[in-house]
């Protein structure tokens, strides 16, 4: 079953070693998911027009699969892919219920920064946010929204940070929703299928989380006409890459650091017969003005800096854009 774009995840590291499988027959089990996984990768893939199903079908078909559902997922999983990677999906990957089970109970280790640096700059550093959990994404965009509150209103604030540098991406939403208290509400950005006719505006109200009522705060900042600052790198990727696009297109927001990591198209989640998913990069991503980026964000202000600390050169140009007159 498809469900429409919920999350942008990317789990970095997660490889597919090779398995090997016994010689005895296949299971209806793996000969279902085989068609399954074909069929919606056909149907829905953004890169499905690069690939040569008719060879790909016959391939499948001739996989060493065996009685053991287990190792016989994982050569599936290796073949699609090793198939989607060689035309040029980096983003895709499978899932399985496990590991989503194992990151849903797991404690929420990564959790959003804020500081006045004086001068005027707050800053708000947004790591990655891996969750399954509704409770969880929603703590996570309430401290977001506390800490620009505590900020704004235990200083006079001249300009914004916005730290995204090595935030590898999870899920969006939640990093929408507490950035909103620095923005106007309405179109964040797109989902492109193709030519630009076909996108799809991203939801970003306050008090909600992909378009649905969130228990989260609702402050919104004093002035939200002061400059932002977005800082990014070859870390940022993913939803990372989704909220550093949420504030583009903005008159009163510039980009500083290094070139993203390019995992910029939207996953879409696809729910399998055996319990786990398929997260299927389908459609790429373009700014409220309706610039694209298909490939990667190269910021406005280059930095050579890599050290990723609140009084690094990055840091420091932002800083001086912040309080120019």
């Amino acid at each position: 079953m498809k469900i429409p774009a919920y999350l942008l995840i990317v789990l970095w590291g997660v490889l597919y070693n090779p398995v090997y499988s016994q010689s005895n027959s296949p299971s209806r089990t793996s000969v279902k998911l085989n068609k399954e996984i074909f069929n919606i990768l056909k149907n829905n893939s953004m890169f499905s027009d690069k690939l040569d199903w008719r060879n790909i079908q016959e391939e499948s078909k001739a996989l060493s699969l065996s009685s053991n559902d287990s190792i016989s997922q994982q050569v599936l999983y290796n073949f699609y892919t090793e198939k989607l990677r060689a035309v040029g999906d980096k983003h895709s990957f499978f899932i399985s219920a496990k590991r989503m089970e194992q990151i849903a109970e797991a404690p929420m280790v990564e959790r959003p920064q804020g500081d006045y640096l004086g001068d005027g700059v707050a800053w708000v550093k947004v790591p990655r946010c891996l969750s399954f959990d509704e409770t969880k994404d929603a703590l996570f965009a309430d401290t977001i929204r506390r800490i620009i509150q505590k900020l704004d209103t235990e200083n006079i604030i001249a300009g914004w940070i916005v730290d995204l540098r090595h935030n590898t991406g999870g899920n969006m939403w939640p990093m929408l929703a507490g950035l909103n208290g620095l923005i106007d509400d309405g179109t964040a950005g797109y989902f492109v299928s193709g030519s630009m006719e076909k996108k799809r505006s991203w939801p970003n109200e306050n008090g909600q989380i992909s378009g649905k009522p969130a228990n989260i705060s609702t402050y919104k900042i004093k002035n939200n006409s002061l400059k932002i600052a977005v800082l990014l790198d070859a870390r940022t990727g993913s939803s990372g890459e989704m909220a550093v696009v949420s504030l583009l297109g903005l008159p009163n927001v510039k980009s500083f650091g290094q070139t993203s990591a390019g995992y910029t198209t939207a996953n879409y989640t696809y729910n399998l017969s055996n319990g786990s998913q398929l997260q299927l990069a389908r459609t790429y991503v373009a700014d409220r003005t309706g610039k694209g980026y298909p490939e990667n964000i190269k910021p406005d202000v280059f930095v050579e800096d890599l050290s990723n600390t609140r009084n690094d050169r990055v840091i420091a140009a932002a800083k001086a854009w912040l309080l120019e007159k």
